[in-house]
């Protein structure tokens, strides 16, 4: 088992493994040997030299907070691509599920274990899920979303990529965690954005969510069919269609005029591939609207280049698709 626990510290679990260790935690009678086989990591976590404090519920409480939106490694398995001609269903629901023991001492003697969970969706396929309080989850492609395993204290996630809520009403708030921003909700339905490097995006379907950016504090609350989107660093809100953001848990893909760069980057994560576009101004300039459903990518690729002017290429060596501008030639 001591072997199986360091495996399991560092997430490179098998799911048979996975399954020995979680059955073992879950037998009260094995706490003890928990507390034994997990203890000299959490004693290697922290200083030699550090002092143990008085225990401080409040102090307990912000460090699990502060815990779950620490930015963390995830495992993300990425599915094999091995030709053009890939036929993904509607939804594909696969889900890789981490899970993390830390100990916070109550007293000189008994520990407070508290569990993290990552729940994570590959390139090329969907997952959903209920959190502790019977919220529901939708996890799309290259997502993924973390959470102390009780919501005792409070409700709260933290999510990179994209992710649809159902939030069970509660007193307590319910608060998704970006690195832009933060969406607290009680009971109510939306659907948040937060890819790195992508515009961060909250839009919601019913109820009502506050908003607010990390970078400038600025706080927006939503009503139905509204979207908050961060446009440099300021956050500014817009009446939308709200299905159109929220579809693709139902096995949709909806463009209406959105730009070449934004729709690769979206098939990318849809169909696990490799996109690379040509360094050609001209390419930002191309937008679709249209909807995706049961398409191949094969098939995409074409409905791509029949209805504006580019050609693709595989390269079978990276497995790596790229787009140019086709030039056309003016008839006489």
């Amino acid at each position: 088992m001591d072997q199986l626990f360091r495996k399991y510290i560092n997430s490179v679990l098998n799911p048979d493994e996975y399954s020995k260790v979680s059955e073992f935690l879950a037998n009260k009678k094995n706490e003890a040997a928990i507390f034994n086989l997990l203890k000299p990591f959490w004693d290697k976590a922290l200083q030699e030299d550090l002092e143990v404090q008085e225990p401080n519920p409040d102090l307990r409480n912000k460090i699990l907070q502060a815990i779950l939106i620490y930015d963390r490694e995830t495992a993300q398995r990425k599915l094999a691509f091995s030709r053009l001609k890939l036929r993904i269903a509607a939804i594909l629901v696969v889900g890789l599920i981490i899970s993390t023991a830390f100990f916070f001492r109550k007293s000189a003697q008994v520990p407070y274990i508290a569990e993290m969970q990552t729940v994570s969706a590959p390139y090329g396929a969907k997952t959903n899920f209920a959190l502790p309080d019977g919220s529901l989850v939708w996890l799309n492609s290259g997502s993924s979303v973390s959470f102390i395993s009780s919501f005792e204290k409070s409700r709260l996630v933290s999510l990179k990529g994209e992710a649809f809520f159902e939030v069970k009403k509660n007193e307590q708030p319910f608060i998704v965690s970006t690195e832009y921003g933060d969406v607290e909700a009680k009971g109510t339905s939306f659907n948040v954005t937060s890819f790195s490097g992508e515009n961060f995006q909250t839009t919601l379907l019913t109820g009502l969510v506050q908003v607010t950016a990390k970078q400038t504090g600025r706080e927006v609350f939503l009503q139905p069919g509204q979207q908050a989107g961060m446009h440099g660093n300021d956050l500014k809100v817009a009446n939308v269609d709200a299905e159109m953001f929220s579809s693709w848990k139902d096995g949709k893909l909806i463009f209406r005029n959105e730009n070449l760069p934004s729709v690769t980057k979206r098939l990318e994560r849809w169909y696990n591939v490799k996109i690379e576009l040509s360094q050609d101004q001209r390419l930002s300039e191309i937008s679709y609207t249209g909807i995706l459903e049961m398409e191949s990518f094969s098939e995409v690729l074409q409905l791509l280049k029949v209805t504006a002017p580019i050609d693709y290429f595989y390269n079978e060596k990276t497995r790596t698709i790229r787009i140019v501008y086709k030039k056309t030639n003016n008839p006489i």
